[in-house]
């Protein structure tokens, strides 16, 4: 009897390890989307232009052409948006051993086996992960402007998951790193 109470508590606190909310799961889904989308866009020819200049014509008939860089043109970012999402068959659903919670572990990181797979375990899903897919899609249709908008910009960062994924769809809590405040340069009251 005790091996049995034993053992079911055994179960039950590892089903409760591995409880995480769709809010949770979308918020790695987002900033993993993020990240694929950076490293897709780090591949192109950053000096390769496109025209979009959408057929308009001037007043005397001609077309008014400009040209933008491609990796800022909204079509490539909306194409590559489309295709991003296949990206999230190569991420699994992992909780961490140290504390319990949860990460997308990406499973090939550089061509070789991601060295933090030893770090976690696995979750079981009974649909093969397949729910990370769509929820790329949900994370890119709810809020398609703001990725445009945010990988248009001159200048990404290093915090633009952030930017995305927290200050614009709310999916995550976390906040940009704040600069160092120099107290040494400011007047005392």
């Amino acid at each position: 009897m005790l091996a049995k109470t034993l053992i079911l508590l055994g179960l039950l606190a590892l089903a409760q390890s591995y409880s995480f909310t769709s809010r949770e799961v979308k918020c790695h889904v987002c900033k993993a989307t993020v990240a694929e989308l950076e490293e897709a866009i780090a591949k192109e020819d950053p000096h390769k232009m496109a025209d979009v200049s959408g057929f308009r014509l001037d007043s005397q008939g001609n077309s008014i052409s400009k040209r933008v860089r491609l990796i800022k043109s909204e079509m490539f970012l909306t194409e590559l948006m489309e295709k991003i999402c296949e990206k999230m068959d190569d991420y699994l659903k992992a909780t961490y051993k140290s504390n319990g919670k949860f990460t997308l572990l990406k499973m090939i990181v550089n061509g070789q086996m991601n060295p933090d797979s030893s770090l976690v375990d696995f979750v079981q899903d009974g649909d093969l992960n397949k729910s990370l897919g769509h929820f790329c899609n949900e994370v890119l249709e709810d809020n398609d402007e703001a990725f445009i908008k945010a990988f248009q910009a001159e200048e990404l960062g290093n915090d633009l998951d952030i930017k995305i994924c927290s200050e614009q769809a709310k999916y995550c809590n976390e906040s940009p790193i704040q600069e160092e405040y120099n107290f040494d340069d400011k007047d005392e009251l």
